[in-house]
């Protein structure tokens, strides 16, 4: 690259910066460079470490890996809403059509022995149909257990469980049967009882198929 620009002397007259440089010692020059380069190093260091502390999730959080061996509830999975410990809000039941949700979760334990939360659970109405429907909202005690390893064309992460039981219950009545129909009780609490991977007849139950992670 050639630099056009001229340095000025004392007495007014143009010096070319090629012949300014031709005049200046070795060892300056050496020193020089030596400055130049730490300076491009630490600048370089900053934007990786902006890049690496920038990358984020395209939800705006960071995101976080699981453990290797790590629990989740029964829902639906794919590459933008992984599984995680202690969702915040996950569909459970209908992942094309979001049949059922849960959101604004807040858990109290969470292990391999069983998770138990409360928060909001949000059902879809088909009313008048699905398509001109709307949303109907109750307050949720969850409580889940009994982890299993997923299928093996599940496509989730080694180590992984899912909670083969998971419960719904009704702090402040039940919902509407259009919505859900219960099918037991948890603590005295209307609730319905869903199983995955392991489908049921009796009647207390009810299948809500397979969990993929893909």
């Amino acid at each position: 690259m050639t630099f056009c620009h001229n340095l000025k002397n004392v007495s007014g007259g143009n010096v070319s910066l090629s012949s300014r440089l031709g005049r200046t010692p070795r060892g300056r020059l050496t020193v020089i460079g030596v400055v130049v380069a730490i300076a491009l190093i630490g600048v370089a260091g900053f934007v990786g470490f902006e890049l690496t502390q920038g990358h984020r999730s395209t939800s705006g959080q960071a995101t976080t890996p699981l453990p290797p061996e790590s629990e989740a509830i029964p829902g639906c999975y794919n590459p933008s809403v992984p599984p995680t410990e202690r969702p915040k809000k996950l569909n459970v039941v209908g992942c094309a059509s979001v049949a059922v949700g849960l959101q604004d979760m807040s858990w109290s334990t969470w292990g391999p022995q069983g998770a138990d939360g409360t928060g909001t659970a949000v059902f879809k109405m088909c009313d008048p149909n699905c398509a001109a429907g709307y949303q109907l909202t109750k307050p949720v005690v969850v409580h889940a257990w009994n982890a299993q390893p997923p299928r093996r064309d599940a496509i989730c992460q080694l180590g992984l469980k899912i909670f083969n039981d998971m419960i719904l219950a009704f702090p402040q009545g039940a919902p509407p049967p259009t919505a859900q129909k219960m099918d037991t009780q948890y603590k005295g609490l209307p609730a319905v009882h869903y199983v995955d991977y392991s489908p049921s007849n009796s009647g207390d139950t009810q299948f809500i198929g397979y969990t993929f992670c893909n």
